[in-house]
């Protein structure tokens, strides 16, 4: 089953930067079925930021990917009201977007388990890519901490360059490493990622 990117509006807040767990966790509040759907991707939501604390959403975003067949699923999110962080949200009716083969992509934050330093994390990469069966060359970026249910995450930005249009598509549709609920190993277009506010503070 193909998947699709589903792009909500969302009004409200302002949240905290490292928005991530709590986020999903307001989204299953209302879904519980979440927890189980593996093949589901929450990005972290999209707006401005003037400090290193809080992001102000004012037309802000919030992007899910998930299998087409999922989409009825989340459609009671529309009009649902979420707090995160004591914050009140609301989300607008989703539009949906096709994923885009194209030949590099960018993640915000990448994490595997035990990839502390740069080193085990290009390691842990390679391996990843082998095991979907995708050629590509890596770029490591910023090394990133998040926040998850109280315990500090490491992972790192990446980059992917030089994909087939197959490989493209099933990086984006299955992703690299862990935490996919909080926004760990979703890609986008490089352009498209750099709009897409961080949700964890480089260390």
């Amino acid at each position: 089953m193909p998947a699709i990117d589903l792009l909500f509006p969302v009004q409200g807040g302002p949240v905290p930067l490292d928005h991530a767990y709590l986020l999903f966790s307001a989204l299953s509040l209302h879904i519980p079925a979440l927890h189980e759907r593996t093949d589901m991707g929450v990005f972290s939501l999209r707006g401005a930021s003037n400090t290193r604390e809080l992001l102000y959403l004012g037309r802000g975003t919030m992007r899910l990917r998930c299998p087409i067949e999922a989409v009825a699923t989340l459609l009671p999110l529309v009009s649902a009201p979420l707090e995160v962080a004591g914050r009140r949200l609301s989300l607008g009716a989703p539009s949906l977007h096709a994923l885009e083969p194209v030949p590099s992509l960018s993640a915000r934050l990448v994490t595997f388990k035990h990839a502390m330093d740069e080193s085990s994390f290009i390691v842990a990469v390679s391996r990843a890519l082998e095991a979907l069966g995708v050629q590509a060359t890596a770029k490591v970026g910023r090394r990133r901490i998040v926040r998850i249910a109280g315990k500090k995450v490491v992972g790192f930005a990446l980059e992917l360059h030089g994909l087939s249009a197959e490989h493209s598509l099933r990086v984006q549709e299955q992703g690299l490493g862990g935490r996919r609920h909080m926004g760990c190993g979703l890609f986008l277009p490089p352009g498209r990622a750099a709009r897409v506010q961080s949700h964890g503070k480089a260390a």
